[in-house]
């Protein structure tokens, strides 16, 4: 999808078809979320984002995260589905442009305790 400024008409390629998508974003509200949290239904996809808080426990050395959800979409499956290919397409055309974007690896959960 192409960068656009605001207010700007979005041009998909159904525009070729007789489509047009005008996007109204006057009232949009915004907020910053480091985390995604995915869940659903069969009929339902849920996505609530928010902030993460990490923070060691001083007492067993464990890190904690506590999230903060600030924002719930709910959609259909076909929508998310549409949603995840858009989001993939965004991803490769930015690495495309600025380069690979790196992951940190996730800290390895502990082992279970051993039973006797």
């Amino acid at each position: 999808m192409p960068e656009q400024e605001e207010g700007q008409v979005a041009q998909p390629e159904q525009q070729q078809q007789g489509a047009v998508l005008h996007v109204r974003d006057q009232d949009v509200k915004t907020a910053y979320a480091n985390i995604c949290l995915l869940s659903g239904t069969k009929e339902e996809t849920i996505l609530s984002f928010g902030m993460s808080f990490p923070q060691v426990n001083q007492e067993t050395k464990r890190v904690e995260a506590n999230m903060l959800v600030s924002n719930r979409i709910i959609m259909n499956p076909t929508a998310a589905k549409r949603l995840a290919i858009a989001l993939s397409q965004s991803i490769q055309q930015y690495e495309n442009r600025f380069g690979v974007i790196q992951l940190e690896q996730p800290p390895a959960a502990p082992a279970p305790p051993a039973q006797s």
